[in-house]
């Protein structure tokens, strides 16, 4: 078969190995982009598209004209909603739709990017809002996925269009596995092989935080508690932020324990958490019971936000605890989250789906 996962970024690094297991499991991958990445992650095809990605004039044009991105608050919300622009939206993304197409369409005949079999879209994006490719491709027998990372369903919403015509819709985000029963759980691939041991210095213990949104993972809830227990006891914070991949893990591997989020119990834990175990870091976050009834053998340290100064005094103070959750946490990730192990659940879906034969893969 041939797999092609269409991405505005590669986020965090991971959409690449999906890729890597299709290709281990005898199939043809690509991975087209929008645009690169900050942290500077691993490109196969990045066609550089404009007016789209994280710029600062960017956002404050979204802003002004009350984009249908940025309905709810980067929290999200519980509710069902479809993206929605407004009429200025609509008109620049019609704008934007006629810049972009003469690339898309040389992209198209140098890649051969409409003879594949299966198209996954992540975050449920496809290169027009309006469906146009997505629609062509359905008419044409191709197999539609769509797989969410979680802030473009509790933000954006879905993309009516494109929603109307997937045929498999995928999450790594347990909440939104939750609220939407057209919605599969996949966990998240990883590759633990490529992250570098844990190697903290002794003395102050070092607690370190990699937030990209802060509001998210309630980090100045974060902040304040370390900031104040570092007057009692020897402690630090490590902020980890606006840096490459690359630099975030070698000031990750300093540290003795790792703080995912306390924002919500729904939000559970995302790359940091995955990069953090794998190294040997003790790991703190925030889980809902119905979260932890999910991953009953998870590693994690778990706090709240009204316990979490009492939970982390209690965790650096007792060394043989961030021992007991800091050695728990490769071989879960290893059960869990090996991309090989993702790539073949997922080609068991498609065999359950009549896509592939029962043999392959």
């Amino acid at each position: 078969m041939k797999i092609l996962h269409l991405s505005p970024q590669n986020y965090t690094g991971t959409i690449d190995l999906f890729v890597r297991g299709h290709v281990a499991l005898g199939h043809e991958s690509r991975l087209v982009t929008f645009y690169r990445a900050a942290n500077l992650y691993e490109e196969d095809i990045c066609l550089n598209l404009p007016f789209v990605g994280p710029m600062s004039w960017l956002l404050s044009l979204k802003k002004l004209v009350k984009a249908g991105s940025l309905q709810v608050p980067y929290t999200g919300t519980t509710e069902r909603i479809f993206w929605k622009p407004g009429p200025v939206e609509n008109l620049m993304l019609r704008f934007r739709d006629m810049v972009w197409k003469p690339i898309i369409s040389r992209a198209a005949g140098e890649y051969g990017l409409w003879d594949f079999d299966i198209y996954h879209l992540e975050g449920g994006m496809s290169f027009y809002r309006d469906g146009r490719d997505v629609i062509a491709l359905k008419k044409a027998g191709k197999k539609i996925v769509c797989y969410y990372h979680g802030l473009d369903l509790r933000m954006r919403g879905a993309i009516k269009p494109v929603w109307d015509v997937t045929d498999l819709n995928l999450t790594c985000e347990f909440d939104l596995y939750q609220r939407y029963p057209e919605v599969d759980y996949l966990f998240l691939p990883f590759d633990q092989n490529a992250m570098p041991p844990a190697s903290p210095s002794p003395g102050k213990v070092r607690i370190c935080h990699a937030p990209r949104i802060r509001s998210v993972k309630g980090t100045e809830e974060i902040i304040s508690a370390v900031e104040d227990l570092s007057k009692e006891i020897p402690v630090e914070l490590v902020l980890i932020e606006n840096m490459t991949n690359a630099r975030a893990l070698q000031m990750k591997a300093t540290c003795h324990i790792a703080i995912d989020q306390v924002a919500s119990g729904d939000m559970g834990y995302g790359v940091n958490s995955l990069e953090s175990l794998s190294m040997g870091i003790a790991t703190v976050t925030n889980l809902s019971r119905a979260y932890q009834e999910f991953i009953p053998d998870h590693p994690f340290f778990l706090t709240a936000p009204d316990t979490l100064k009492r939970d982390l005094r209690e965790l650096v103070l007792d060394r043989e605890l961030r021992e007991k959750h800091a050695v728990a946490g490769p071989p879960w990730i290893r059960k869990k989250h090996h991309w090989l192990s993702v790539a073949r659940e997922l080609h068991r879906t498609y065999r359950d789906l009549g896509w592939a034969e029962p043999c392959d893969g």
